[in-house]
């Protein structure tokens, strides 16, 4: 399985690439929504898990853009935020699921096992 991971903080992004490479996956890495469409641009990639909050990437407009382009790549959405509202946002504009940093990895393995068979 291929999954696209987004975040501007490179060193997270480091540390959970490495961790879902470990766990079997192939992992893809962008630092932004620009590099994002690259990514999926050139590889099939199967789930995007993404950070919400980057300093030169309105993330609803990344979710709304990725779900128009292609409409059953589930998206996992992250943040360290306060979660009710972002919640609710994201899930309201095409977010398959919503995680609060600090990541649990066996609740995100789990989500993306549960997206992956549905």
């Amino acid at each position: 399985m291929n999954i696209l991971v987004i975040d501007d903080d490179s060193e997270f992004l480091f540390l959970m690439c490495h961790a879902l490479k470990k766990h079997g996956f192939e992992v893809h890495s962008a630092k932004n929504g620009v590099g994002a469409l690259d990514v999926l641009a050139d590889h099939k990639i199967d789930l995007v898990i993404s950070d919400v909050i980057m300093s030169d990437t309105p993330i609803m407009s990344l979710t709304c853009t990725l779900k128009k382009l292609y409409p059953a790549m589930p998206i996992i959405l992250i943040s360290g935020l306060p979660a009710e509202p972002l919640i609710h946002n994201s899930l309201t504009l095409g977010a398959s699921e919503f995680i609060p940093k600090p990541i649990n990895m066996n609740q995100l393995y789990r989500t993306i096992d549960r997206l992956i068979a549905a």
